[in-house]
Formats: structure tokens, sequence, C-alpha cells
């Protein structure tokens, strides 16, 4: 998609974060037009900081200035009039804005970090070195939480999705942390079918089949 500078500017991603894939995502639902610039290094390399101070993607440029992270980027990006209407109606909350629909998106952008923090550690082959002063392993600990915030998410679902009669951003978030998770190497999430059939659905779009992760090694 081609720059506007009037509406954004340039979207820094790697094709695997599943953050980066919400606003990716997004984007497309929203038929806002967007360059796109993919890092290649992983993580980004030094001069990325200057982007954001935190190394990490998402990072939105737009007229105002930069804009991160992911919350940061989906509330200005729902915010933004579109080039043309959006096949489908798009919600971050309910009408009578309750803090609800606010907390599920705080949630699952919260429980896609423990994923990460849990598949880091075991990738990077940290081991413990010494007494454990602690006295539990972190990435244990982020396993059972995403589990039991599964569990809540479940509760709180629809088959038809998070919020009624949208495609919102909570489904679109779960989806892409999900996919992300199945892409690279697997986690125990299915067996609540609001969840699947909200994966199922998001999976099937354009704008996710658009967005696929690269294979993983």
């Amino acid at each position: 998609m081609m720059g506007n500078c009037e509406v954004v500017v340039k979207l820094h991603y790697t094709p695997g974060s599943p953050f980066a894939r919400i606003i990716r995502v997004l984007l497309r639902e929203l038929t806002l037009a967007c360059e796109e610039t993919e890092i290649v290094e992983f993580p980004p390399p030094e001069k990325y900081f200057a982007v954001n101070p935190l190394g990490q993607v998402p990072a939105l440029e737009t007229a105002e200035g930069l804009k991160f992270p992911t919350r940061v980027i989906i509330d200005h990006l729902m915010t933004l009039p579109r080039r043309r209407l959006a096949p489908v109606t798009l919600a971050v909350r309910r009408d009578e804005g309750h803090w609800q629909d606010d907390q599920l998106l705080f949630v699952l952008l919260a429980m896609g970090d423990a994923l990460a923090a849990m598949k880091y550690q075991v990738w990077a082959g940290l081991h413990q070195a010494r007494e454990n002063l602690l006295g539990y392993d972190p990435a244990v600990r982020h396993r059972e939480r995403v589990l039991k915030t599964l569990d809540w998410l479940e509760a709180r679902a629809t088959l038809e999705g998070f919020l009624p009669s949208a495609l919102s951003v909570q489904d679109i978030a779960l989806a892409s942390i999900i996919l992300w998770i199945e892409a690279r190497g697997g986690f125990p999430w299915r067996g609540r079918p609001k969840l699947e059939a909200i994966v199922q659905r998001c999976a099937g779009r354009p704008s996710f089949a658009a967005t696929k992760p690269q294979p993983w090694p």
C-alpha cells in the first residue's frame, strides 16, 4: 500500500511479529493507505532505537509523530477517516463504551507478551545457572498465565466474536497471537470452541492471508 501523509506515513514491522500483524490487518480492514517497511534483522538493529526506544515493532510514522506501542497505534487508526467504505464493521468497544471491552484488549496484548517471553526463554536456551531466588521458573509462570487467560477469554467470547455484530480489534488480536504461536511450535489453546471459532473466522479473511507470518525454521 502506498503512503498518504494525511493519514499515516509508514509502518515499521517484522514479518513474524503478532503485534505488527494486528496493525497490518487493521490497515487492510480499514482500507487505509500506508507504506510498510519490513525490518529484516531480528531483533531490530541498533539504529531502530531512534524510531522506537523500546526497540520493538510495530511503530507508526504519522504527520503528528511516531506512534507506539501497539495499543496507541490501534487507537490512532480507529479514529481515522477511511478511503472507502470498509467491507466489515470494525470496533474496539461497544457504543456504550464498556470498560470491559478495553480490558479485553489490554489482556489480549498482555497475553501475547507472556507467550513471547515464554517462547524466547526456551529459544534462547536459558536455564537456571544458580540458586533460584524467585522460587519459580518464569517460563512456567508465563505458561500458567496464558492458560488461565485463555479460559477467561473463552468465558467472555461468543461464537461470533468478542463484540456483537462486528469484527472487533479483539478478534484480530486473538487471531494474530494464536496464529503466531501455531506457526512457532504451538501451544495448547484448542478445546475452547468460541476462541477456535474466532481464530478460524479471522484466518480466512484476505487481510490475514496477506500478512501471514514467515515460515519458522
